[in-house]
């Protein structure tokens, strides 16, 4: 009879794992294909730790399994750049970061957070990224905690407005 039980309980703990895997698909992302946005960054300078604020603009394009961004920083042109995030294994990563948890909300806005190992300052860090968007707002915000110092702190923010 214990082993029954022992098997039913490790049965419901797999499952429920596995139903707590944390995914996101292409379809997510739809509702940001060829979008502008416009807001600002907010990045904590790391000369002298103090707050900076830019504007900027934002167009969005979704392509296969890749979300590539546009950045255009209206008082510092030489900044502009364009990246692309690209979902991986099966939906559980943004490039190399892991994806820890997904919240779809009734209003159709989704949060995802996102986790991995790296370096901010020249100092090894775990980096958090959230990502929260829905038809008219949009914000990405990086936390850094280093190894040596706990305690997470917000590096730098992305806050948009839709066009």
């Amino acid at each position: 009879m214990k082993t029954i039980i022992t098997v039913c309980i490790a049965i419901i703990t797999i499952t429920v794992a596995q139903a707590q895997t944390q995914k996101v698909t292409i379809a997510d992302f739809e509702s940001l294909d060829n979008t502008n946005w416009t807001g600002e960054l907010m990045y904590v300078n790391y000369a002298d730790n103090k707050e900076v604020i830019l504007s900027t603009l934002l167009q969005l394009e979704v392509k296969k399994n890749k979300i590539v961004f546009n950045t255009k920083y209206t008082s510092e042109e030489s900044a502009n750049n364009k990246s692309t995030i690209k979902i991986k294994k099966n939906g559980t990563h943004l490039d190399n970061q892991k994806i820890t948890k997904v919240s779809r909300f009734s209003d159709g806005s989704i949060q995802i957070e996102t986790r991995y190992e790296g370096q901010d300052a020249n100092k090894d860090a775990k980096i958090y990224i959230t990502y929260f968007f829905n038809d008219k707002h949009l914000t990405m915000k990086k936390e850094v905690e280093f190894k040596d110092a706990p305690g997470k702190f917000v590096r730098n923010q992305y806050t948009y407005t839709k066009s």
